[in-house]
């Protein structure tokens, strides 16, 4: 079966505990012997970002790895990689176990591969964050509102709740921390391949809002990793712009 590597931890004294996501089986775990010892071939092969062909053994929830073969390497630099790192974060954290994920599979690595190609990432990421949330059955409609299933408004205002999606906003008693867009910013947002740069802001401030409830209240490392290079970037064309 086809598979990439999410993450990978040392095992014993020279093998390596490996987590996979598969098309057919999702995310599962596997015990990877002697992989760390000088002369096994998956030291180079049981790296993230690469399409492998794998066979494991076993019914537990710990599989052993019995072959992995490379098929296709997506090599990644710079903020491409932290962004890499970020989809395989996100799937670690949210996939379920042995679940048949055949469309999910195939947009990471359309995603990865675009991220080795295309300099702007802020689209490729947003896309991978949709179709997740699709796929695991958390998605919510641009289209209509949550509540009642009443089409959007240009001129109306909407709060998002997650897990749900838009309802009207009403302005009382809500959370300082509700994202607030009007029907027009919503509508808008749902033709992707249309977003400018200000729209792109405000899908990711979306997505963040609309996964949080998933993922927890442990920080993304990745995510901190990405904004950390954002923020080195601007400094160094604020000093060119100066200069």
């Amino acid at each position: 079966m086809h598979a990439i590597v999410l993450h990978r931890w040392p095992w014993q004294e020279h093998g390596l505990l490996v987590d996979v996501f598969t098309a057919e089986n999702g995310r599962f775990r596997v015990i990877a012997r002697s992989a760390r010892s000088a002369k096994s071939v998956l030291r180079a092969t049981l790296q993230p970002f690469q399409l492998l062909d794998i066979d494991v053994s076993g019914r537990g929830e710990v599989k052993t790895l019995k072959r992995a073969d490379l098929q296709q390497a997506f090599p990644l630099t710079h903020l491409a990689l932290y962004s890499g790192l970020y989809l395989n974060e996100l799937l670690q954290r949210l996939l379920p176990n042995d679940t048949e994920l055949p469309e999910l599979f195939k947009a990471y690595l359309d995603a990865v591969e675009l991220l080795q190609k295309e300099n702007f990432i802020e689209p490729i990421l947003r896309k991978f964050e949709l179709v997740l949330l699709e796929q695991l059955g958390y998605d919510f409609s641009f289209q209509e509102e949550a509540d009642n299933g009443q089409p959007i408004l240009p001129q109306q205002v909407y709060r998002f709740v997650p897990g749900q999606g838009f309802v009207v906003e009403h302005g009382v008693n809500e959370p300082s921390s509700s994202l607030i867009l009007s029907g027009q910013e919503i509508l808008r947002l749902a033709d992707f391949q249309q977003l400018d740069l200000a729209l792109l802001q405000q899908l990711k401030k979306l997505m963040r809002v609309a996964l949080q409830p998933y993922l927890g209240s442990k920080p993304l490392q990745s995510r901190e990793l990405i904004s950390a290079v954002l923020k080195q970037q601007t400094q160094q064309i604020n000093q060119e712009a100066k200069s």
